[in-house]
């Protein structure tokens, strides 16, 4: 009887842990992400394309760092009208309400830039 409690015991923790990672650490869980590690100078842009209906709310999850350069992280809609523009060199949450259906565009622009920077959005 002891034995079987604790094996269900045992079931639940696991069970629990691996909801927990799902949600909050496995990237299967968000519907997007933009990331780099940049180890010499460059300069390039990295961007990604998500649709949303109208009043979705999406929540952003970025990381970044900046050694040397710059780094720039924006949100725009599809007529390239800047909706968000990030902090960078923190780590940072935060859930945005687009009001109006369509394509949005979520984009990462460095200049000489050395450093990392991840942005996962759900």
């Amino acid at each position: 009887m002891k034995k079987t409690i604790v094996v269900i015991i045992a079931i639940v923790i696991v069970c629990a842990v691996g909801i927990y990672s799902y949600n909050n650490i496995s990237d299967f869980s968000y519907l997007g992400c933009i990331k780099d590690n940049i180890t010499s100078k460059d300069s390039n842009n990295s961007e990604v394309t998500f649709n949303v209906k109208n009043g979705d709310e999406i929540k952003f999850f970025c990381d970044s760092s900046v050694k040397k350069g710059t780094l720039k992280i924006t949100l725009t809609n599809s007529n390239g009208k800047l909706i968000k523009n990030f902090q960078t060199n923190k780590n940072d949450t935060e859930q945005i309400s687009l009001a109006k259906k369509g394509k949005y565009i979520l984009s990462a622009t460095y200049d000489n830039f050395i450093g990392n920077y991840t942005v996962k959005y759900k």
